[in-house]
């Protein structure tokens, strides 16, 4: 039987000596601190998003090569890399944003961004993120541990400090997982672009025609979106039975989407005012006076909206229900006569109704 050669003798002994070290090898310690969300979504809430993160990382730790820990909540004071995540709107997606910071100088941070369309995290997509986050965090580790490069060695022109903040996007045309879009891997950028604004919207400013319409045939519509499916809307304008004002609420049920169908119902208060009719009998002429008094009208109409960047298009029709009938008298007392009663029937406010509106987003 052949002997084994010394060489290889002694680099067994050396691997049988080292192998009871290599298990206090210094680990990798995560712990995921901060979790926030600004979706109205149960699958995207923080609670959630911090359940499905700290599944994921445990999931690819399973499959690590290096060891890595993910530490309690609750600990404090022993991480090497801290996790924060928010979640957000972006446009008519969802945008999950992972930031990493290493706990010990130098610090380096690093961004990780998913955008996706499903409002939540399925157990797949958790895991490749989480794995992305997992070795970013390893990367972020291994060059905290080098030896940093003075102040006075870097130009100032190059902006010293720039490599301890790097921002990465995911490329929009990276394999999807369910619901996921994006992977680890994205060109680096040392500044995000701003989100498109797609359907987004706080406040709405708007110059309004229409037939009937809570703004009358000319007038405008100030809206406040409470909450992406719920806008309430103030319209006022000039209409045949005078000045008119009243509150509408909005139920968006896609949300804020680019083209957004709306259920509108609301109220519509018409001052009122005065006309004249004259007529005329054997050259003699009469003049008579009705007073149009304040009507309430109650309307229900569907419309849509049409998001054109920072300017929309509103359209809407519907119907009006006038509250009030005893809503005019003569100023004598008299009964109207024929062009008085052609007058009140052609200027009532009441049944069908319509209006198109354009406008700017102003925040």
């Amino acid at each position: 039987m052949r002997s084994t050669s010394f060489g290889k003798r002694a680099g067994m002994l050396l691997a049988a000596t080292l192998l009871p070290f290599s298990a206090f090898a210094d680990a990798l310690y995560l712990q995921l601190t901060d979790v926030g969300s600004e979706v109205d979504a149960s699958g995207l809430a923080a609670s959630t998003v911090a359940e499905r993160t700290r599944y994921g990382i445990n999931e690819a730790l399973k499959g690590a090569t290096t060891e890595a820990i993910l530490m309690d909540p609750q600990h404090e004071g022993s991480a090497d890399v801290t996790v924060s995540a928010k979640v957000t709107r972006a446009g008519e997606k969802y945008r999950l944003t992972y930031l990493l910071s290493t706990t010990h100088q130098p610090v380096r941070t690093k961004t990780l961004s998913y955008d996706f369309v499903n409002p939540s995290l399925s157990d797949k997509g958790s895991v490749v993120m989480a794995q992305a986050v997992l070795a970013e965090a390893q990367k972020l580790e291994a060059a905290s541990q080098e030896t940093p490069v003075a102040a006075e060695e870097v130009p100032a022109a190059s902006g010293a400090g720039s490599d301890s903040l790097v921002s990465e996007r995911v490329n929009g045309d990276a394999p999807r997982h369910e619901g996921m879009e994006g992977d680890s891997t994205g060109r680096q950028v040392e500044r995000e672009a701003p989100p498109r604004r797609g359907g987004r919207t706080n406040l709405d400013l708007g110059l309004a025609l229409g037939f009937n319409s809570p703004s009358g045939i000319f007038g405008g519509e100030l809206e406040y979106r409470v909450a992406p499916v719920l806008g309430l809307n103030l319209s006022a304008g000039t209409g045949a039975w005078g000045f008119r004002v009243g509150p509408v609420a909005r139920l968006y049920p896609l949300g804020e989407v680019r083209t957004s169908p709306f259920l509108e119902a609301g109220m519509s208060f018409n001052m009122g005012g005065t006309s004249t009719t004259t007529l005329s009998f054997g050259g003699e002429s009469e003049v008579y006076t009705t007073e149009k008094l304040m009507t309430p009208v109650a309307t229900l109409a569907l419309g849509m909206r049409q998001s054109m960047g920072p300017m929309y298009l509103g359209l809407r029709a519907g119907w009006g229900f006038r509250l009030r009938e005893d809503n005019w008298r003569t100023s004598d007392g008299r009964d109207p006569n024929l062009l008085d009663d052609l007058d009140i029937a052609t200027t009532q406010h009441g049944g069908f109704l319509c209006s198109v509106t354009l406008g700017m987003s102003l925040f």
